[in-house]
């Protein structure tokens, strides 16, 4: 029988010897480690799973926690905002994913009260134009963490009281605990709707680090001015109440966000963004990598990730090291960046499959020798393929 490695795909030989979950496979130790703040959930752990762990899974999946406890104790209830929950996830990030803090320290920190005192050591310890942005934030806001502070103004702000009236279609009465706790059991795509409508009542939209970024195809616009087109499209939605929260929300589940557009009079502007229907019609759930590629690529400090379906359609699989890996999205930057029609995301998306990136990528830049030898083995992936 094949076995695959649970966590990159690849043939695996090593088995967990702490549990009999029959796909707890790995091809090595790395991917087993890395694999971990998954497997646990599933696993013998040998100790309780804490709050710390769902943070660390929260954070390995690019969410927010919605675990109840795990928002009291690491903060995100007291920031509310889904501004001030963004930078207190990335910082988080930083700290677990970056500076490889385990969630069984974090927790011991958070349980003796010195959360704070050891962000604050942890963070230090790198060069300060090493720190990223999230650490300056909280060293500005450290009331989320610290319950003898309170906020600079009321959690239940302006925008989270019209948001939350969004949703309800009416005025609110409710606490954060209350819209906590009755968040807890919505799903994903339902805590998606609720993510984008916030940052619009915001007065801004979604940022490459967010995965709704890809999911409401912001990943289709070129620039910014095509990104604040789409988000004029979601404010006439949203702020000015064309649809409901639950229009809005059955229309991005069923992969009707389009339709929902064009019956709300909305087509013209969305016209004007090449590939957004090609985009949206497969959320929230299919995506081609290209859109991920994309993101890894536009994403800013430690929350850009590379995830396998990119590594392995776009080359960075065949990466030897570090700068090789740097290089290749380099390059990747520069298709981007490049005007139109000479980049386009879903012909991008079609000649990778074609396995064709080389020609494809040498036809709109200009190569030097080195680099043609270079991404000429970088460029290549597992395509095409025969039964495609």
């Amino acid at each position: 029988m094949d076995r695959k490695c649970q966590d990159c795909g690849e043939p695996a030989s090593k088995r967990c010897a702490s549990c009999t979950v029959p796909t707890a496979w790995y091809c090595s130790s790395q991917c087993q480690r890395r694999n971990w703040v998954e497997h646990i959930f599933e696993c013998n752990p040998r100790r309780n799973i804490t709050t710390a762990d769902y943070l660390a899974l929260a954070i390995h999946k690019k969410m927010f926690p919605d675990d109840p406890q795990t928002c009291q104790d690491f903060g995100f209830t007291k920031a509310f905002s889904i501004e001030n929950q963004s930078r207190l996830l990335g910082l988080y990030v930083g700290l677990i994913e970056r500076l490889k803090i385990s969630p069984k320290t974090v927790r011991q920190w958070q349980l003796e009260g010195t959360l704070i005192d050891n962000i604050k050591t942890s963070f230090s310890s790198l060069p300060a134009q090493s720190r990223g942005s999230y650490y300056p934030w909280f060293l500005r806001n450290q009331w989320v963490l610290d319950p003898r502070l309170s906020p600079p103004q009321d959690p239940v702000n302006d925008t989270m009281v019209r948001c939350w009236e969004y949703v309800r279609g009416g005025p609110n009465t409710d606490t954060p605990n209350k819209i906590s706790a009755e968040m807890h059991g919505w799903p994903e795509e339902k805590h998606a709707c609720y993510s984008l409508c916030n940052l619009i009542l915001s007065q801004t939209h979604p940022s490459p680090e967010l995965d709704i970024w890809v999911k409401f195809g912001f990943c289709a616009c070129h620039d910014e001015e095509e990104e604040r087109i789409l988000a004029g499209v979601y404010t006439q939605l949203i702020k000015h109440k064309r649809c409901t929260f639950e229009q809005l929300y059955h229309a991005y589940l069923t992969s009707g966000l389009m339709a929902l557009f064009s019956s709300r009079g909305l087509q013209l502007q969305t016209d004007r963004i090449p590939h957004l229907s090609a985009i949206l019609e497969r959320s929230p759930k299919v995506f081609p990598s290209v859109c991920y590629l994309k993101q890894f690529v536009a994403a800013q400090g430690e929350t850009s990730e590379l995830i396998l379906s990119v590594a392995v359609d776009y080359g960075f699989r065949n990466c030897e090291n570090e700068h090789e890996k740097s290089r290749l999205k380099e390059l990747y930057k520069q298709v981007f960046t490049l005007p139109r029609p000479r980049s386009d995301l879903m012909r991008l998306h079609h000649v990778c499959i074609q396995g064709k990136l080389y020609n494809h990528i040498g036809q709109l830049i200009k190569l030097r020798k080195d680099e043609q030898k270079l991404f000429k083995r970088l460029l290549r992936n597992p395509y095409p393929m025969q039964n495609m």
